[in-house]
Parts: C-alpha cells; structure tokens; sequence
C-alpha cells in the first residue's frame, strides 16, 4: 500500500502526487482506508514543532501515522524518485567526509557512503565529488540522459575539484552549479575553481556563503560575498542559525541577506562600487 506523505511547509520541491499533502488532513482527496501508512517528514528544526502537530492530527484518521526527516535525525538509506521530493531530484549519496563545525550531515547521516543512482537532474547530493570516480562518472552519465540540464543544488566540494570534473561538466547540459564558501579560508579552493571554470558563463556558476557564523561581523561578511562575485561567481548569502548564532541575527545580518540573495540587487551594488 503507498503512503500517504505529509509536509508541515511547501516548498518548489515537495511532491504534488495525490498522495502528498501539506498541512491538515483535507476533507477531500485523501484516501479513506484508515490502514494507509502516513509518513510525516520533516526537513528543518524550525518545523518539528508543527511536524509532531499534524502527526497527532492525521491519528485521528489513520492508525498508522509515522514521523521522521533530517530533523529528527533520520540517516537516510536508498533513494526512491518522488517519494519525499518531487520528480527531478535526486540523491546518490548520503553522509560527507567533512565534520564541519556549522553543518548536521555527520552527526545526522555518518561517514559518506554511496547509494542506487536513480533517474533525476537537481542532483542533492551532500559531498558528490567526495564519492569514487567510478560513482561521479555514472552520476554524469545518467544526467546526460535527463530531459532537463543538471543542477547541482547539494554542492561542489571546491576542495575536491579537479580537472577531469570540469571534462565531465562539459559533456552534459548544466543550468547551475552550486560551491560554497563558507568561510574565510574557503577563498583559495575557490580561486582554483574559478581558474578551472573560467570557460563557463558566471550565470551557471553559484556559491553558497555562509554568514554570521564563527563570531562574522556583518563587514567582514560583505567583504567575503564581494570576494566570491569578483571570482566569477553568483552568491547566495544564508545566515548562520545554529544554537550558538545568539546576538548575530541582527538587522544589518538581514539586510546583508537581503541583497545577497538577490542577483538584480547586488550585481548593481558592484556596478557602483566600480564606479
């Protein structure tokens, strides 16, 4: 019997299958048989509260009424198209071989390890370039036959970025690919990068920043989102929510925020800054 998957918040990427539902149990469309499995799902901390809300709610209809997610915890084992995430994404890989001091995936998802590659072209994985060659390269020859160009939202580990990586990209259709800059000393990887990737357009080359984390001001955060576009790159500012984020939350966090998630937006602050 197919579950019914149930999502405290929607996203561009929740399921819009018959059985995927947001919010309260609707009065319309759900199955009536009270033996359909329900699995709550959960992505962010921020929502577990609501999460375990409609896990009590959907009881009332349903006997079987499951909650779990990356913010509960949940390791993750195969992938199964569509179930969680709506056609197109895809994970190949759970895990990472980074223990990095603002990130969950150790803790939640352990030592980095390899999975089915199923059919799908935003690919979510957390470390894909971490994984073997042998696994990279069946990765890009699946994407190749997708209807759509590959996005590559989970991140490039710039680390790890090497010549044969940029070969692969050439040989398939690629809409955005994503690196991070996390920090100050995330700079240099990301300089070699953008030697790497110079015959690319800056439009498909994206870059995660963290900010606010590690004691950041919002200056020296600044300076850094303006390294990374003078890199060739499009940045993608997101502040630092972690436990020990405290004071740091501040307006002028948001305001940086606020212009470093939009392209239109900064790219007219630099086109001040070089007059």
């Amino acid at each position: 019997m197919d579950p019914i998957r149930v999502f405290p918040r929607k996203t561009k990427w929740t399921p819009t299958d018959r059985l995927a539902f947001v919010g309260e149990p609707s009065l319309f469309g759900r199955p009536i048989d009270a033996e359909t499995p329900v699995l709550v799902s959960c992505t962010f901390t921020w929502d577990m509260g609501e999460a375990l809300r409609l896990q009590k709610s959907w009881s009332r209809f349903y006997c079987n009424v499951q909650i779990g997610g990356p913010a509960f915890g949940d390791r993750g084992g195969e992938f199964t198209p569509g179930l969680f995430v709506k056609e197109g994404a895809v994970t190949t890989s759970r895990g990472c071989v980074r223990r990095c001091g603002f990130c969950l995936v150790p803790e939640r998802e352990g030592a980095l390890r390899e999975i089915a590659i199923e059919p799908g072209w935003n690919l979510f994985d957390n470390n894909l370039l971490a994984c073997s060659r042998e696994h990279v390269e069946a990765v890009f020859e699946m994407l190749s036959t997708q209807k759509e160009p590959a996005i590559f939202s989970g991140g490039l580990d710039a680390r790890l970025f090497e010549s044969w990586h940029v070969s692969l990209l050439e040989k398939i259709r690629v809409k955005a690919m994503f690196f991070a800059c996390d920090s100050p000393a995330a700079i240099v990887p990301l300089q070699k990068v953008a030697g790497l990737m110079a015959g690319f357009s800056r439009e498909k080359k994206r870059c995660y920043v963290l900010v606010g984390w590690n004691g950041e001001t919002p200056k020296q955060a600044g300076k850094r989102l303006e390294a990374v576009y003078d890199l060739d790159f499009l940045p993608f500012a997101m502040l630092y929510r972690g436990p020990d984020a405290g004071g740091r939350n501040t307006r002028e966090f948001h305001d940086l925020i606020g212009v470093w998630r939009s392209p239109a937006a900064y790219k007219a602050k630099m086109k001040r800054r070089a007059v």
